[in-house]
């Protein structure tokens, strides 16, 4: 007797795949996409090859090829990946009901810690530096955090002669190389909480060297 299995039907009778079957294949996209960005993270996008990076996900090369055919495909679905990743987190940040240079504190701090922590977030970022046309990675973050630096400007949280373009170039430095120090691994439990505590210094130091306004004593990034 042969099992029955529930298949959705759409209006012109074309059957879809059962639920389960989707989530393994959704499943098995993730996995592919995070053995991607341990490749570029340890050697860049120039020397990846589609047979070690289905043997890093522990799949075949046509099961690669099945979700991915083509290895421009895989690299801008990763990217677009890293980079909403990012946006979610800043996007958290701008929301938060607090002042200008407190709100810039707490997005940095998100995203040095995603840099430090997430491969899919560095890989995507060096795809962007990498890949000609990539765009600029710092798009959805720059723009919002130098608005902040200038509203605290015009409250007259800055010391004298601090510009916020100054001060959002230092973020952008900082950002960038905690990215390129990152590269290479995911930092064990206790690495990565060592490193952030060593945001929270760096952006104390960034910030509040700028400012007459003493830190916050337990601020934490937006989750």
């Amino acid at each position: 007797m042969n099992e029955k299995r529930e298949v959705t039907v759409t209006s012109d009778g074309a059957g879809r795949r059962p639920a389960k079957q989707q989530e393994r294949s959704l499943l098995t996209r993730g996995t592919l996409l995070d053995a991607t960005a341990r490749e570029i993270d340890r050697h860049g996008h120039g020397s990846i090859a589609m047979h070690r990076i289905a043997r890093e996900a522990g799949v075949t090369t046509g099961a690669l090829t099945f979700h991915f055919p083509t290895k421009g495909q895989l690299l801008t679905e990763l990217k677009e990946l890293g980079l909403a990743r990012i946006e979610e987190r800043v996007n958290e940040a701008v929301e938060l009901p607090a002042a200008p240079l407190r709100r810039a504190r707490l997005l940095l701090l998100a995203l040095l810690e995603l840099l430090h922590r997430d491969v899919v977030v560095r890989a995507a970022v060096r795809l962007s530096e990498e890949l000609p046309g990539g765009g600029d990675w710092s798009d959805s973050w720059l723009r919002p955090v130098q608005e902040m630096f200038r509203s605290a400007g015009e409250e007259g949280k800055l010391r004298a002669g601090v510009t916020p373009e100054a001060v959002t170039e230092m973020a952008l430095r900082l950002a960038a190389g905690t990215e390129v120090r990152a590269r290479g691994g995911d930092p064990e439990p206790d690495v990565a909480e060592a490193g952030g505590e060593h945001f929270t210094q760096f952006c104390d130091l960034l910030l509040y060297g700028i400012s007459a306004v003493r830190p916050p004593e337990a601020d934490r990034a937006p989750r």
